[in-house]
């Protein structure tokens, strides 16, 4: 009975050193086209809890039998790190790029309150707050921003 041995072929040293610096250039190229969309992902859960808020404010009227108001909170958000994280003690919060910075213009606060229907406030209920003129919130983190727009009327929110 013969055993017949095979000489296996390694890979010299050369070979190795190219894989290696061709893996490291392909992973440098790579490196420097991701670029994280922090502030894109900011701007989409601002409108997402603002777009939430006025969902919820839908249907609920805010007013007792009595006409008076009741003065809870339910379709009101406060337009800034506080009222948009909100509870970030919840296991899975959403928390907000730590450069980003948020500016409400168009309206006299940071508080923009939604109606049984819809409608934007500008930080109450009364017919004198309702809004007329399109409010802007600026998102920004010093280099980039973005602007969602607020519509009167309709209370829908666009990012541009």
């Amino acid at each position: 009975m013969k055993i017949h041995v095979r000489y296996l072929r390694a890979f010299t040293l050369i070979e190795l050193i190219f894989v290696i610096l061709l893996i490291g250039i392909l992973g440098a190229v790579g490196t420097s086209l991701y670029r994280p969309q922090h502030l894109l992902n900011d701007a989409k859960f601002i409108r997402a809890k603002i777009m939430k808020t006025r969902y919820e404010a839908v249907g609920y009227d805010q007013r007792n039998f009595d006409g008076t108001f009741r003065g809870d909170n339910i379709g009101c958000i406060t337009v800034d790190r506080a009222g948009i994280e909100g509870n970030i003690a919840k296991a899975g919060a959403y928390r907000l790029h730590k450069h980003t910075q948020i500016r409400l213009a168009g309206m006299s606060g940071n508080v923009i309150c939604f109606d049984v229907s819809g409608r934007p406030h500008d930080g109450d209920f009364s017919l004198v707050s309702l809004l007329h003129d399109a409010a802007d919130i600026n998102v920004t983190d010093g280099k980039r921003s973005y602007s969602l727009k607020l519509y009167p009327l309709s209370g829908y929110v666009t990012i541009d």
